[in-house]
């Protein structure tokens, strides 16, 4: 059995379950099944039983989003996201590269006229009709990252990694059945987004996702109580917003507590636990070219057993069939206790970026193992590994800051501030000043104190070369649509403080 007809099995075996709350209305696998059915059919028509070609998707929280995704896989071919309200020049450089000429969209969608495209609208379309799960084909998705010249690249995963992540992930998790509650909360255009909506849709769960018009951690909160939540993964960035509310919050229906996508301080998530007595806390580490999730910490916070390195939780050990290498600039292996960067391999490695030869030059290690050639993904994370085997994320190696010949870590001096601070969660980044010479700007949220103060005491854990030169106070970090923290808008917002 394939992974879509596996998929297929779940959704006839749950038919009277209920498989996704979306708006305010739930919706059982019997009916998602004829949503699928419907969108399936318009995809044959418009496409004459192609398989194997790209689909676009305008991902909208509705069901007939997600309707659209199972009707491509199940028709042996695959999709690719597009946010409908990113730039239409970006999403026509997806689609350009993507090679799409079919479009699933329920809403309108613009995009630049140069483009020929034809569209399939599936609003409210549902059939009786009985699926067709085809021959699975080679590849699941493409999605973009951003590169860095500015233009997107996109990263195609085969069925077959995302089928590893998958195995892997309930390998670790065999407690989780039909009867959990996961909440998505992550944009259907990012990888973070296809745990929360594949593993219960395997299992025979229900997915319930957040109003993209809604205040997104309030949503999350409102949610996690009214629903009486069993899983759920969000972002750190995520997870400060609603700090002012600990103390006033308890779910105790939460069993898994996931954090991804940023570094996760240990302070923070420990407030955090005394809110979810019942939960485990789990930090996930994995770039998109590793499919989803590659790593992953299940932290005994309770037990006071967390593996801490500057105040940031461990990323933890590798998924089953997910290898890890650290190396350093030459690409030499370092042994434990050594910086450097993390280049990962095995089942869930993508082949290369589409449109590119070789993986796009630099982005993979290549080394003899065992008689054969072994590919790495090369992550760009700087990491350190300890003596048991527990992986430390420490910053980018692009965010390395080099100031007056130093080799400086942001995710130091934020530790530092944190320390200091009482728990501030603060975002160093480097600058150019009109006079060309190299600082640091450090950005702290709701600090009321003097920046000439919280230098001072800085200085007790920071060498000269790491404080900042400019400290500035947020209300609150600005978010990506993932949950991240902004740095383009803080740069914009404060740009007269910095280059003042």
């Amino acid at each position: 059995m394939n992974l879509w007809e596996k998929f297929y099995a779940s959704f006839i075996k749950n038919e009277s379950k209920p498989a996704f709350y979306i708006g305010g209305k739930f919706y059982t696998y019997h009916e998602f099944k004829q949503y699928i059915s419907g969108s399936q059919q318009l995809l044959q028509k418009n496409c004459g039983g192609l398989t194997g070609i790209p689909v676009g998707v305008v991902c909208h929280d509705s069901i007939e989003t997600f309707a659209a995704i199972f009707a491509i896989w199940f028709s042996g071919c695959h999709f690719v996201p597009l946010h409908p309200l990113h730039p239409a020049l970006v999403n026509a450089n997806k689609i350009k590269q993507s090679g799409i000429e079919l479009i699933f969209s329920s809403e309108c969608f613009f995009c630049p006229d140069d483009i020929q495209l034809k569209y399939i609208c599936n609003k409210e379309v549902m059939s009786e009709d009985s699926l067709m799960v085809q021959k699975e084909a080679e590849r699941a998705y493409i999605l973009f990252t951003s590169g860095s010249t500015g233009k997107p690249k996109g990263v195609p995963i085969s069925v077959g990694n995302l089928n590893a992540f998958i195995e892997g992930f309930l390998e670790l998790y065999p407690d989780l059945s039909h009867e959990d509650r996961f909440l998505q909360t992550y944009d259907l255009t990012s990888d973070a987004a296809f745990t929360g909506y594949l593993i219960p849709l395997l299992l025979g769960a229900t997915v319930f996702t957040i109003p993209p018009d809604s205040i997104k951690y309030l949503s999350i909160a409102k949610m996690l109580g009214e629903h009486h939540i069993t899983w759920t993964q969000f972002t750190p960035s995520v997870l400060n917003y609603l700090r002012p509310y600990f103390k006033s919050i308890r779910f105790d229906s939460l069993k898994h507590s996931h954090f991804g996508g940023e570094a996760l301080p240990f302070d923070l998530v420990s407030e955090w636990a005394k809110c979810v007595p019942n939960s485990e806390v789990s930090n996930i580490y994995g770039p998109t070219e590793t499919t989803i999730t590659c790593t992953i910490y299940r932290a005994e916070i309770a037990q006071h057993e967390v593996k801490v390195y500057n105040g940031i939780i461990s990323i933890g050990k590798p998924f089953k069939g997910v290898k890890t290498l650290i190396t350093d600039d030459m690409g030499r292996v370092l042994g434990d206790n050594e910086k450097g960067e993390l280049c990962i391999g095995g089942d869930q490695v993508m082949d290369g970026y589409i449109n590119t030869v070789n993986g796009d030059g630099n982005s993979f290690l290549f080394r003899e193992e065992n008689g054969y050639n072994a590919k790495y993904y090369r992550s760009g994370d700087l990491v350190m590994r300890d003596e048991q085997g527990y992986l430390f994320f420490c910053g980018r190696i692009d965010d390395q800051l080099k100031i007056s010949g130093y080799r400086i870590e942001p995710a130091e001096i934020e530790w530092a501030v944190s320390k200091v601070t009482g728990g501030h969660i603060s975002k160093a980044f480097g600058y150019r000043t009109i006079a060309g010479t190299e600082n640091i700007v450090l950005f702290v949220e709701k600090y009321e104190g003097q920046p000439l103060m919280l230098k001072e005491k800085l200085r007790e854990f920071l060498s000269p070369a790491l404080i900042p030169s400019k400290i500035i106070s947020v209300g609150k970090f600005p978010l990506n649509s993932n949950g991240k923290v902004d740095k383009s808008r803080l740069f914009e917002e404060y740009s007269s403080q910095i280059y003042e």
